[in-house]
């Protein structure tokens, strides 16, 4: 099980910052970068970068190994790649720096987890490098300046969004959600019992305590406009004006579990795939991978679903799960080779490797979405509604696009911490799992969140 840095880890990267900092120095001293410099020397160098990886695809695995052979024979410059679930990658990584074996370059999906390695003094700054492409090619929100500084390239938006099936919707004479109750509603109409067991369920959001819950089951919040943290960094969830709100997503997420398989508290990101693309359920969430994930393994049903943003209890507003895949630097001897390999990588390869899983991935920069070779691939063009839905929330003002680690006035190491605490996941478990109260789960959750940000407050 991953481990609750909210406890555990937290107090050895950011309370203990002196022994990390001791550790980066042991790896090396970073020296000047700039992105200006050429990517291939005449002299080639004899160095070997470490690369955490969390892109599993088979596709992007091979393309990548490709990547790192051009590059090395371009420069000298070897590039080896351990590759690991996202679920793991942020454990592995600052598990690799607290003991002095640093990777070279990482890749993580979440700011809060890439803010809390950069507040511990273990990435380098790459603001040069996005600098030079120019801020303003980057879509919003997507850049999270701290202290001054970029310390990530992000290069995927990973929008979470509800998938509906259409087929299923039509069947019982449903339309798109656009409540709570409706939601349920439709999550009921879909189970189906065969011999007196369910043959296919209604929905599946994750439970467990980690990323994905925390990821793909919260929007129905943001639709609500609520915010975890308030702008003097205060718990908002039991005050008076939130509590009854949050009451009522719990109960609402109470009747909802009820139309879930009984797999969903273990329930992670492969369990989101394949439930929806075994026709397990039919209502799901993800980014645009489950649409690769079905013309993959389930190509009659790559036509038999849509999107939808999360609604809120009444039908006013709406919202969208945020999490941007980012590529880092980290502080070690190696860190201008580092930097200069993902500066080339970013602009050598950057098409290349969207096309391994063209779906999946949303381009974070306009100018991205203006090359044909990325519109004219196959599949955008086949899925140019669900494109064109992700593609609109990039300057929508009508949906908002919100994580629990971007709470707060600003974008921290707070938003981290509350994220890696896994707070809100375990809030949901003591709903469903302990049957607790709903008023005492918004009462545990919000205590826990205090003792959690209070020492950065």
């Amino acid at each position: 099980m991953r481990e609750k840095l909210g406890e555990k880890l937290f107090s050895k990267m950011v309370s203990k910052r002196s022994f990390l900092k001791k550790a980066g120095a042991a790896a090396g001293v970073v020296g000047a970068y700039s992105v200006g410099a050429p990517f291939v020397h005449a002299q080639k160098r004899n160095v070997t970068l470490r690369f955490l990886n969390q892109e599993t695809d088979p596709g992007t695995i091979k393309m990548l190994n490709q990547s790192f052979e051009e590059y090395k024979s371009k420069t000298g410059v070897t590039v080896i790649m351990d590759s690991v679930p996202s679920t793991d990658a942020f454990i592995k990584l600052s598990t690799s720096i607290r003991a002095g074996q640093p990777y070279d370059i990482g890749n993580l999906l979440f700011i809060g987890d890439i803010l809390l390695l950069a507040e511990s003094g273990n990435l380098v700054p790459m603001t040069p490098l996005i600098d030079e492409i120019g801020r303003k090619d980057f879509g919003p929100k997507v850049l999270f300046p701290s202290k001054g500084e970029i310390w990530d390239y992000p290069y995927d938006y990973n929008f979470a969004t509800l998938y509906y099936r259409t087929d299923w919707l039509e069947k019982n004479k449903i339309g798109i959600p656009n409540t709570w109750d409706e939601v349920v509603k439709a999550s009921r109409s879909f189970m189906v019992n065969k011999d007196g067991r369910p043959e296919h369920y209604g929905a599946v959001f994750p439970i467990a305590s980690g990323g994905a819950t925390n990821w793909l089951s919260f929007a129905w919040l943001w639709a609500e406009n609520i915010k975890l943290l308030g702008n003097d960094w205060s718990v908002m969830i039991d005050s008076p004006e939130t509590k009854p709100k949050m009451i009522k997503f719990l109960q609402f997420f109470r009747e909802l579990y009820g139309t879930m398989p009984p797999s969903v508290p273990q329930a992670a990101y492969a369990e989101m795939l394949s439930l929806f693309a075994t026709e397990k359920v039919g209502i799901s969430t993800y980014s645009g991978r489950l649409i690769h994930h079905l013309e993959r393994f389930a190509p009659t049903l790559a036509d038999k679903y849509v999107l939808g943003a999360y609604p809120d209890m009444n039908g006013q507003n709406k919202a969208i799960n945020h999490g941007a895949d980012s590529w880092m630097v980290v502080k070690t001897k190696n860190s201008d080779e580092s930097m200069k390999f993902i500066s080339w990588f970013v602009k050598e390869k950057l098409i290349d490797f969207y096309s391994t899983i063209i779906l999946h991935y949303q381009p974070t920069r306009f100018s991205i979405y203006e090359d044909p070779r990325w519109f004219n691939h196959p599949l955008v063009k086949k899925h140019s509604k669900a494109v064109e839905f992700t593609k609109s929330l990039l300057t929508r003002t009508d949906i908002r696009i919100d994580a629990i680690d971007q709470q707060g006035p600003k974008v921290d190491v707070r938003g981290g911490k509350l994220f890696e605490s896994f707070v809100m996941p375990e809030m949901l478990q003591s709903l469903v799992l302990r049957k607790t109260d709903s008023i005492a789960c918004v009462e545990q959750a919000a205590a826990k969140m205090r003792k959690t940000i209070q020492k950065d407050t």
